[in-house]
């Protein structure tokens, strides 16, 4: 009789938590990735990005650029040869 009364709280709770996580008061606002090269462990290769690209009316508010767990796979995966970097673009909300 216990393992029933847990279970019905279990469920209780979950489906209490997953109707909860739909909601979002503010909308965020759009993040493109983009993938950039780099050889020889990232000492050669160059890269050109333009944020209006992914950002045309208001522009860009935050750019990230470092390594993600699958970029960081690949370049093991290569032994170093290809070594990509993540650039993260996030826009501005429109005015």
């Amino acid at each position: 009789m216990t393992f029933v009364r847990s279970a019905a709280v279990f469920t209780a709770l979950l489906c209490g938590a997953l109707g909860c996580a739909s909601q979002n008061p503010a909308p965020a606002s759009a993040t493109h990735d983009h993938w950039v090269p780099g050889y020889a462990f990232g000492t050669w290769g160059r890269a050109e990005l333009d944020v209006r690209d992914d950002c045309p009316i208001a522009g860009a508010s935050d750019i990230r650029i470092g390594t993600s767990w699958s970029t960081l796979l690949v370049s093991l995966v290569t032994l170093g040869v290809y070594t990509p970097r993540e650039v993260r673009v996030q826009c501005r909300e429109r005015p």
